[in-house]
């Protein structure tokens, strides 16, 4: 039987990966890539990643902001990525020192919440009366019921929510890989601060607001929920499912053409975290139709699934391969920086 029979039929998940701490790398190709990252991590200066959560709760910096994507409204989401990076390689190697410099990051993240008296902690910044200001402003116009949402921007906001995403995430690998207790904290003190401002909402609201890009927030609380048995965070996944893409799926409909694909498969890894956790076979019913669905009908064989990162019609691919015709460049240069540059620009 497939794998996806079982998991439509609501069978308990039966795979699970080995830590990568029971793993270890013998000289080898893969080794010196490991290697290679851990240079690159090390060369980071967690101070600089930090500067504007820093400042956004009223704390000194300690660093100078990075340039690139860290100069731009969507600050804030390489440190989670960091924090990721960190844990990973120290639950891969076992080397103290990056477990140090995670934890010296949550540490920061924590003393940042307290400053900030409710659990909010982000870098993101918005323009408001021709000034740039803490993106947090965004957050507290939501909860005053303020909602503008497009494709990639939320009141102004570029994908906020997919920047509070990876810092929810980064606190939680520190919490699995790198064993960091206070991480749970950090974690839930994020989940509080956007989860009540959701609470306040209808329905359709929420749905309105998940129109913008927001990164696998669904699978976030639910692992929230995993980590701590309170149902409140298995309710907020749920209310995170964004029906206009899911429900399609549910029924098997191919509605993907015109739609952001890297947007939309956190979505389902989120889907696929729901079923394992609830057994509800709408949720396994989501992620086999879009694993069907793409694999069979818009993925080229060199394995990317998209063009511009955006989904086409399906089963018609030879005519979208146009990522260095001319019309394809001037639209990456209005939509975003230099892509050398669209990390970390020193």
């Amino acid at each position: 039987m497939p794998p996806f029979a079982l998991a439509a039929a609501g069978a308990p998940s039966a795979a699970t990966p080995f830590p990568l701490s029971q793993v270890r790398l013998l000289p080898s190709i893969f080794l010196t890539s490991v290697q290679a990252n851990q240079r690159y991590l090390l060369s980071l200066d967690a101070n600089r990643l930090l500067h504007n959560f820093h400042a956004g709760a009223g704390l000194p910096t300690k660093g100078e902001v990075y340039g690139g994507w860290e100069s731009r409204g969507i600050a804030g989401h390489s440190l989670g990525h960091y924090l990721s990076a960190l844990s990973l390689i120290y639950a891969q190697t076992g080397d103290q020192q990056f477990r140090d410099r995670a934890a010296y990051i949550v540490a920061e993240l924590k003393a940042i919440q307290l400053k900030q008296g409710d659990g909010y902690a982000g870098g993101t910044t918005v323009e408001r009366d021709g000034k740039t200001v803490d993106g947090k402003v965004v957050y507290e116009e939501l909860r005053k019921r303020e909602i503008r949402s497009t494709g990639f921007s939320l009141n102004e906001g570029w994908v906020p929510l997919y920047t509070y995403h990876k810092v929810m995430a980064g606190v939680l690998d520190a919490h699995r890989h790198a064993g960091l207790a206070e991480s749970l904290a950090v974690a839930i003190g994020l989940g509080t601060y956007l989860g009540t401002i959701l609470e306040g909402l209808n329905d359709v609201q929420v749905q309105d607001i998940l129109r913008t890009e927001h990164g696998g927030l669904t699978e976030s609380y639910a692992e929230l929920y995993t980590r701590t048995g309170n149902r409140r965070w298995l309710t907020l996944a749920e209310r995170l499912r964004h029906h206009a893409i899911v429900d399609p799926l549910r029924d098997a409909r191919d509605d993907l053409a015109g739609h952001h694909a890297n947007t939309q498969i956190p979505k389902i890894v989120g889907e696929a975290r729901l079923h394992e956790l609830t057994g509800d076979t709408d949720h396994a019913r989501v992620a086999r139709s879009f694993w069907t669905i793409v694999t069979r009908d818009h993925s080229y064989v060199i394995g990317g699934n998209s063009d511009q990162e955006h989904f086409g019609e399906p089963r018609k691919l030879a005519q979208r391969l146009d990522q260095r015709d001319v019309r394809g460049v001037q639209q990456l240069q209005h939509a975003a920086p230099d892509p050398a540059s669209l990390w970390l620009d020193r």
